[in-house]
């Protein structure tokens, strides 16, 4: 996939994008487009952009992921994701900076380190 010239939104932001305008298969690559079923791969992109869903009660769980990936039920249209631009990224980190706080949205990540 190729980013479009002039946009400021990441990879799910792109992806939204793509979908939005019924283009989802322009995030595949395209030297393996005889590869992959066309539906099965719109199906993954569709369940990805389930799976990012603003609010968790919007996501799946991941029993439901293997459940949509292995079956052909029909799948709920996703909503537009919760995706940050470079724009409010600067601005979450600069006002991150501002208040002391580590993070922008408020979740902390743990990293665990071996003895």
């Amino acid at each position: 996939m190729i980013f479009r010239v002039g946009t400021s939104t990441n990879f799910i932001g792109q992806a939204w994008t793509l979908w939005k305008e019924k283009k989802g298969l322009e995030l595949t690559d395209s030297s393996m487009e005889d590869s992959y079923d066309e539906l099965e791969a719109l199906r993954c992109i569709q369940i990805g952009l389930l799976c990012v869903q603003q609010h968790p009660e919007d996501r799946p769980s991941m029993s439901n992921v293997v459940m949509m990936l292995g079956s052909e039920v029909a799948l709920p249209q996703p909503k537009e994701p919760s995706f940050l631009t470079e724009t409010s990224l600067l601005q979450a980190v600069s006002s991150a900076n501002q208040q002391s706080i580590i993070s922008a949205n408020e979740i902390s990540v743990t990293q665990l380190e071996p003895r």
